[in-house]
């Protein structure tokens, strides 16, 4: 051990200096004789001068598929400069020139050149070989069609939470590209996430494209790639039903009960909007000169501030009964043993409940006769589904007489769905 450490110790000097000078020429040889090398490089096809076909009204089918196309580029050079472009290849670049297609047509194909280059003027590379060498470009005309954007929701919002109909940067987009592609769109969906949602906070939204199958359409450009959807949250209020009866009934006669149906209605709206409205007003009603009871039917949205609208449920009409009674008069109570259904479903069942009040007016004689025990009418079930119902009485009277507007309850039942239930 010792004679060997004596060795290696011995010219230390000398030997160190050696090695340095061995690998000096090493550095000097590689330097001035590389060897050349071959590598194969990988690059996306770029379309040049495509105005040659938008100019006159064309495009290119399957440019989405040749802007995806690779080519593989196997160039020679010196391994350090091959190193050099392994560290950034964006040298090199794979283009096709559609500036030969100046006579294309409609419906024709056409196979281009795939064109290579080394940019920025770099030299001692050679482009040995590429695949592929050509590409075939399909030529179709170019079409565009406007549609509205949908907003779509990924989950479901809070059944605490009630916003306005969201507000859109753009509520329309315009669809470009080729004619067949084109065609097919249907739908431009934004996408929102419902736990993103908030009061007045605006969401960013990619636009997309959809087919009637549902599927994403690749190969068209939309006027707006991405939008802002903004949700506004709204509230609920119960607000009554007010109406003004004016003028002088004929000679005889005078006014009776005025009836609203329903007396009330839900509104959705914006807080502010909500804080200022207190009642729905709907048209003066002229009674002048009537001897009959007068009824009016008024569509709640024509008389609803801007900004308001029904909550869903509610009745979309409301009904006004303006009584009209004769100077001769007389109240009645009337058992709903007293009533009978017209108009009935097979396969519900019908039950009338509880009493009412009416006024009957007319010659005082023939009011006086009637007896209100044995007093008979009948209720109106058409259309009407199963639950709990207010349905007005049509009474069988004398001639001569006249009655005032009277409700009774009616619950009508689902005969099928109750024997489910009892199951």
């Amino acid at each position: 051990m010792r004679k060997f450490q004596e060795m290696l110790m011995k010219d230390l000097g000398w030997k160190l200096l050696s090695i340095g000078i061995a690998a000096m020429m090493w550095f000097m040889v590689i330097n001035i004789n590389q060897p050349v090398d071959t590598r194969t490089y990988s690059k996306y096809i770029t379309l040049e001068n495509t105005d040659v076909l938008t100019d006159r009204g064309l495009t290119v089918q399957n440019a989405e598929d040749l802007a995806a196309t690779k080519v593989s580029i196997k160039i020679k050079a010196q391994r350090t400069a091959l190193d050099r472009l392994n560290q950034s290849n964006d040298w090199l670049q794979a283009t096709v020139d559609l500036s030969e297609l100046s006579d294309a047509m409609d419906g024709d194909t056409v196979s281009l050149p795939v064109d290579v280059e080394m940019l920025g003027g770099y030299t001692g590379y050679t482009i040995v070989g590429k695949a592929p060498g050509t590409v075939e470009v399909h030529i179709e005309k170019n079409a565009s069609k406007q549609l509205p954007v949908d907003v779509v929701m990924n989950g479901e919002l809070s059944k605490d939470s009630l916003y306005a109909a969201p507000i859109l940067s753009a509520d329309t987009v315009i669809v470009k590209g080729p004619v067949s592609t084109v065609e097919g769109v249907v739908a431009v969906r934004a996408a929102i996430n419902a736990q993103d949602v908030q009061d007045n906070v605006q969401l960013g939204a990619k636009l997309t494209a959809y087919n009637a199958s549902g599927t994403a359409v690749s190969g068209v450009k939309l006027s707006v790639s991405e939008i802002t959807v903004t949700y506004t949250s709204l509230n609920i209020k119960t607000v009554p039903i007010n109406v003004n009866i004016w003028g002088t009934p004929s000679e005889g006669y005078e006014l009776g009960e005025t009836v609203c149906t329903p007396q009330t209605i839900e509104v959705i709206g914006d807080v502010e909007l909500l804080s200022t409205f207190s009642y729905l007003q709907l048209p003066d009603i002229n009674i002048s000169g009537s001897s009959d009871n007068v009824r009016k039917t008024f569509a709640v949205a024509d008389y609803l501030p801007e900004g308001i609208t029904i909550k869903e449920g509610n009745s979309t009409t409301i009904q006004v009964n303006v009584q009209i009674v004769g100077a001769n008069s007389r109240e009645l109570t009337v058992q709903s043993d007293q009533l009978s259904v017209i108009e009935g479903e097979s396969g519900k069942s019908y039950e009338i409940s509880g009493s009412t009040k009416v006024t009957v007016s007319g010659d005082e004689t023939v009011i006086d006769s009637i007896n209100e025990s044995t007093l008979t009418g009948t209720v109106d079930v058409s259309g009407l589904s199963a639950g709990h119902h207010k349905i007005p009485i049509q009474f069988d009277l004398p001639d001569g007489v006249t009655a005032g507007y009277s409700y009774i309850d009616v619950v009508i039942t689902d005969e099928a769905a109750a024997s489910d239930s009892e199951s």
